[in-house]
């Protein structure tokens, strides 16, 4: 019986990633990358030297990109698998992701990859009532170091076993789920992708049903629990928002007209609450996670290199006020977790090679 609710519980958790990655990655018929053609990121060297630190995971570890050398962080995966990195601005640190099988924790964790705190406790005691347990997901750290945004299957329907997030916010040092910002579509997977903007705002993914059809829209929560503005409409199917560091451009992928075959890497200006014309940077690709560098003078997503289907890192230079280049590939066969968006850091720490 608890392996059967699990199974329940792990599948109604995956509406919640159905962005696009997921639903894409069905539709392809590629074989399957195996992990002998996998290397571990320290065994490579990245093509640019991008600046910065990059936070990314990769087969349930994390690991840290600067000055063109990969640092393996050397987390545990005893207990789950890492997941869903976060910088904490103006700090060296991070949280991230713990994920079992029935349930998922927050965690502060040092640059080097030391368990600093516990933040979340998820579990439920009893054995025998995993309806019981709970999910975090996606945290995202406000500019002051100390606000923390995230996916939270809070509240709960135990009765239904349903599984749908919802936008929480709360303190590394005080409440962590201290306030719930948006209301999810049940039984849709819910809202997911949380980042707060430089306005005070929070957009994020929000998942809706209609005629049939799961799809998902770019939200903006200006006010706790209020209507969320939509920005974008059930046909353009958008999801995985991200700001521009100055809040006027916003980065999503989108599959809409696509069959769910594809889909589209976009970037449109965003000016008092509307979206503009979108620009397509990349098409008819599987793209995921677009995250702007802190300058705003690029931004770096996963896509697939080849046949294989392994997620690579890749580049943009440049935006709508600027011509964009082509993209250029910054790793090759490391096959990152697409469900793990990169997170971004100012700033730089010293290379160390692990041996």
């Amino acid at each position: 019986m608890r392996r059967a609710l699990s199974v329940f519980v792990v599948l109604a958790l995956m509406a919640g990633f159905g962005v696009g990655v997921n639903r894409l990655i069905a539709s392809r018929k590629h074989p399957i990358p195996t992990e002998a053609s996998v290397f571990k990121p320290t065994a490579t060297k990245p093509k640019i030297v991008l600046p910065g630190t990059l936070y990314l995971a990769q087969n349930g570890d994390i690991y840290r990109l600067s000055s063109g050398f990969f640092t393996d962080l050397h987390l545990s995966t005893a207990r789950g698998s890492w997941m869903q990195p976060a910088y904490i601005p103006n700090s060296q640190g991070i949280v991230a992701v713990l994920r079992g099988a029935e349930y998922s924790d927050l965690y502060l964790l040092s640059s080097s990859g030391a368990i600093l705190r516990q933040l979340s406790k998820n579990a439920y005691p009893q054995a025998g009532k995993v309806y019981l347990n709970h999910w975090m997901f996606y945290p995202r750290m406000g500019a002051n170091g100390s606000t923390i945004y995230f996916s939270y299957d809070q509240p709960k329907d135990s009765a239904t076993y349903a599984v749908d997030f919802s936008v929480w916010s709360g303190t590394l040092f005080g409440k962590l789920a201290a306030q719930q910002l948006s209301n999810s579509n049940s039984f849709t997977g819910g809202d997911v992708d949380p980042t707060p903007m430089a306005n005070g705002s929070v957009i994020y993914s929000k998942f809706a049903i209609g005629s049939g059809n799961a799809f998902s829209q770019i939200a903006i929560q200006v006010k706790p629990l209020g209507t969320p503005l939509l920005l974008t409409t059930p046909a353009q199917d958008c999801g995985q928002p991200s700001p521009s560091p100055d809040g006027t451009k916003i980065a999503m992928i989108c599959i809409g007209s696509t069959g769910l075959q594809s889909s589209r890497l976009e970037v449109a200006t965003l000016t008092n609450g509307k979206l503009g014309a979108p620009q397509t940077l990349v098409n008819n690709c599987l793209c995921a996670d677009p995250v702007w560098s802190p300058d705003g003078s690029g931004l770096v997503y996963y896509n697939t290199a080849d046949a294989t289907g392994h997620f690579e890192l890749w580049w943009i230079k440049g935006g709508l006020t600027t011509p964009a280049s082509p993209p250029l590939l910054v790793t090759n066969n490391l096959d990152f977790d697409a469900l793990s968006p990169p997170s971004w850091s100012p700033l730089s720490s010293v290379p160390v090679m692990s041996r």
